[in-house]
């Protein structure tokens, strides 16, 4: 059976994916923070965003997926969103999403947590974006900057919704943390899939590469794990943001953003878009979810300021609801994590395809042949 008829959604490839990726790094991929009930609520409440079909009308027989942000014009609206240790869910998983995404023209963004570097990322080239943790040493922050302007990454992703350590169940059960407590179930859960643990071997195992030059040598395990920790400084200012601001010379996105006040305070220092998300239901088990912070975000940014938005996107249908509640262009991650898993190197450019038909489609049910009109096909609550 061919890659179209087995795996012909994201929930195929999740459930495929499941199988193939050890529990401890499906896990860390897949689960939430405490009882995972906002993880759950981004489904559920972009679930029940309804749309309103036309029938009868004239210019939606051949709907046009293309869509521009910063100027750019993408050949569908949304992009890869960052994700860290993603070497670890899939080995090489920034590589080939890299190379998926540029061959079908949308950005890629690297996490600074990767285990990519900046240089191998820069040398597949297409529409790259760096998604920056700050450290609390400006000088670090300064050169991972310059590494990501001269290796071809052209926007900034400052994620601002890690402001302190979180503790998440699943990860602590299973031993994940930096470093890697190895005991017998890990191992026999690595044995237990071969096809993740050949590709391990194959790529060898996963390190923070774009960190890697800044740590002290030698280090031993438990020392490299207590330098991360105090390396990475969570909590973002907005006097950080604008020091940020000033240092980076193309666009910057703030990413985290769930509340109008703050989304007010990024377009005053300058900030070129914003990224309204619960970063995927890891951070806060209370959080709104971007379908309900979405509203009052925009009203408060207006109508051209650019709004990007994730969490919960499964399938073609969720990128069109985002976008008629107001969003101009989307983020995924786990979605592309579950392709890889299932499928392997070529598992990124079969999900976006999967996505761009399954939108093309929503638009074409809706009447709609413009992404920039989806708005006008929401249906509001009285």
């Amino acid at each position: 059976m061919d890659i179209e008829r087995r795996f012909a959604c994201i929930a195929h490839m999740e459930a495929a994916a499941r199988r193939r990726i050890p529990r401890f790094a499906w896990d860390y991929m897949a689960g939430g923070i405490g009882r995972e009930k906002v993880l759950a609520e981004n489904i559920e409440r972009l679930d029940q965003v309804k749309l309103r079909p036309r029938y009868l009308v004239d210019d939606a027989d051949a709907p046009d997926t293309a869509h521009s942000l910063f100027g750019v014009d993408f050949s569908l609206p949304f992009g890869v969103a960052p994700l860290g240790l993603s070497g670890l869910i899939w080995p090489a998983a920034a590589e080939h999403l890299a190379r998926a995404a540029r061959d079908r023209g949308i950005p890629f963004t690297l996490s600074g947590m990767a285990t990519s570097s900046i240089e191998q990322i820069g040398a597949i080239g297409g529409h790259l974006w760096y998604q920056h943790y700050a450290t609390n040493d400006t000088a670090i922050n300064s050169d991972l900057l310059e590494r990501a302007h001269g290796a071809g990454f052209k926007v900034l992703v400052v994620t601002v919704d890690i402001p302190t350590l979180t503790r998440r169940d699943r990860d602590i059960r299973n031993g994940l943390s930096v470093p890697p407590a190895i005991d017998l179930r890990t191992l026999l859960d690595i044995l237990a899939h071969p096809a993740w643990a050949l590709a391990m071997l194959r790529q060898g195992m996963p390190e923070f590469l774009n960190l890697k030059p800044y740590l002290p040598a030698p280090l031993s395990l438990s020392e490299l794990g207590v330098y991360l920790s105090e390396l990475i400084e969570g909590h973002v200012s907005i006097d950080k943001l604008r020091w940020y601001r000033q240092q980076w010379p193309g666009k910057l996105i703030v990413k985290g953003i769930l509340d109008a006040e703050d989304a007010r305070a990024c377009v005053d220092i300058g900030a070129d878009a914003l990224v309204v998300s619960n970063h995927g239901g890891r951070q806060l088990d209370a959080a709104q979810t971007a379908v309900d912070a979405l509203p009052a975000i925009r009203a408060a940014v207006g109508g051209d300021f650019p709004l990007l938005a994730d969490g919960g996107i499964r399938n073609g249908l969720d990128i069109a609801r985002y976008l008629a509640l107001g969003a101009d262009f989307v983020l995924l991650g786990r979605a592309f994590m579950f392709a890889l898993g299932a499928i392997g190197s070529g598992g990124g450019v079969h999900a976006m395809s999967v996505l761009q038909h399954e939108l093309r489609s929503t638009l074409g049910q809706l009447g709609c042949g413009e992404i920039r009109r989806l708005p006008e096909f929401l249906l509001r609550e009285e």
